[in-house]
């Protein structure tokens, strides 16, 4: 039996700016309650969070979900309505997609390999950069061994940036775009010179739209909620919990 796909979401979240004006213990406890609930909610086990204050001007952070049914998510975005801060968040950019394989990679390689799953498994890597993507309608009208020609020629280029790993959600029929793509790494030049690489591969030619960009950094949810809020980060290694965290996403 097929290993059922999960429901990926990225949700970007902007902090109505009324909110910074409120009294700092105010603000603290509405951190407080977010974070309890994102932590004991129904995506808790398959949730990181990401800032993007001071890197995109119509976000402050990004909720990054994986369930096995969209009833899962729903469920988890309107418990955020219910709280304190609820009224004052806007959801800025949401995109929803699902995990399945590339039908562009051969099924007799391990099934886990990137390309090939159909559930999230995070890196856990500082920073995941973010787009939806739409290719031209004539690509899929193109015989599928010269799709699959220029495809593999796209995962060559990926191969000689080892440090960046890819994550392809699709939302065909789902949402407005075609694909969601996050890659995680932790050095943000190594990305950028992938993507100026991409740029002069063929598949390249065949893309419609790939924007907005989101770049974004992995943080525990309460300080990427301080960061959006106003309020002072505390100097902490929280690289361990956020592994914890990476882990129990990725089945580890």
């Amino acid at each position: 039996m097929a290993e059922a796909r999960q429901v990926v979401k990225y949700t970007f979240l902007k902090v109505d700016p009324l909110v910074l004006g409120w009294p700092i213990d105010e603000r603290e406890a509405a951190v407080h309650e977010f974070t309890d609930l994102l932590e004991v909610g129904p995506t808790a086990e398959s949730l990181l969070a990401y800032s993007t204050v001071g890197l995109r001007g119509d976000c402050d952070l990004l909720i990054w979900q994986a369930a096995d049914t969209v009833d899962v998510i729903q469920r988890a975005e309107s418990q955020w309505r219910g709280t304190r801060l609820g009224p004052y968040l806007r959801v800025a950019h949401s995109f929803l997609a699902m995990m399945k394989p590339s039908p562009y990679l051969g099924r007799h390689k391990h099934p886990d390999q990137e390309g090939r799953r159909t559930r999230l498994k995070p890196s856990g890597a500082r920073y995941l950069f973010v787009y939806p993507m739409v290719k031209k309608r004539m690509w899929y009208r193109l015989a599928y061994d010269k799709r699959k020609a220029m495809m593999v020629e796209h995962f060559a280029i990926g191969h000689r940036y080892p440090q960046v790993k890819i994550n392809t959600a699709y939302s065909f029929g789902l949402d407005d775009q075609e694909f969601v793509v996050a890659f995680e790494c932790d050095e943000p030049a190594a990305f950028l010179d992938l993507v100026m690489e991409l740029r002069e591969s063929q598949a390249s030619r065949y893309t419609e739209r790939e924007t907005p960009i989101f770049t974004c950094v992995l943080m525990a949810p309460s300080d990427a909620l301080q960061l959006a809020l106003g309020l002072n980060v505390p100097d902490r290694d929280e690289e361990r919990d956020l592994q914890q965290q990476v882990s129990l996403i990725a089945g580890g």
